[in-house]
C-alpha cells in the first residue's frame, strides 16, 4: 500500500523480517554491532558498558565483553524475537 515504508520510516523486505513478541512486524536490527562501547542495561539492578571489539584479522571474530554483570543482567528477559526468510529465494 506505501511501498513496504513503515510509520518509522523504514522499509519492510518481505525475504527478512522481524516479529517482536506482541506480534508486531518490527525493524530489522543492525547487524554486527560496530566496534566501540556501549551503555547497556536490562531495565533492573545492572547498568553497565559493553565493548565490541573490532574484527581480529585472522578469524573475522569480533570479541565482547560486559565491564559488569552477565548478559542475563543486560537482557529484557520478556521480550523475544524471531527473524523470518524464505527457504527459496523469489
Amino acid at each position: 500500500r506505501n511501498g513496504g515504508l513503515a510509520p518509522a520510516n523504514w522499509v519492510f523486505d518481505s525475504n527478512d523480517w522481524w516479529l517482536e513478541e506482541h506480534g508486531i512486524i518490527m525493524e530489522k536490527p543492525e547487524f554486527p554491532l560496530n566496534p566501540g562501547r556501549y551503555v547497556v542495561t536490562g531495565g533492573r539492578s545492572v547498568t553497565t558498558v559493553l565493548t565490541i571489539h573490532p574484527k581480529d584479522p585472522s578469524s573475522g571474530n569480533m570479541k565482547w565483553e560486559l565491564d559488569d554483570g552477565s548478559l542475563f543482567d543486560v537482557t529484557h528477559l520478556p521480550c523475544r524475537s524471531a527473524r523470518y526468510s524464505p527457504l527459496l529465494p523469489d
